[in-house]
């Protein structure tokens, strides 16, 4: 029988509000889990003058990601290890 690999996905728009009031996306976040808890993350730059413009944003936004992401990886891990303890 084929293994069924099981991961958690997490994505995040970056937008601004453009002066005709419409949404623009300048930023795509992306991070996966895997079924061992080991996280990986991604940052795409769909507009890079807007992106320098909101770089102290980015940067934040950037980093709550991350320590969401890492804060669902240990739970993963930590259920892992506590799987094989058992």
């Amino acid at each position: 029988m084929a293994q069924i690999d099981k991961t958690t996905q997490f994505n995040q728009q970056l937008s601004i509000t453009a002066e005709d009031g419409g949404t623009v996306n300048y930023a795509t976040l992306s991070g996966s889990i895997d079924q061992y808890g080991v996280p990986s993350m991604s940052y795409y730059i769909n507009d890079g003058v807007i992106y320098r413009e909101h770089l102290s944003d980015f940067r934040t936004a950037w980093s709550a990601f991350q320590d969401t992401v890492f804060a669902e990886a240990d739970k993963v891990a930590d259920k892992v290890a506590n799987t094989v303890a058992e």
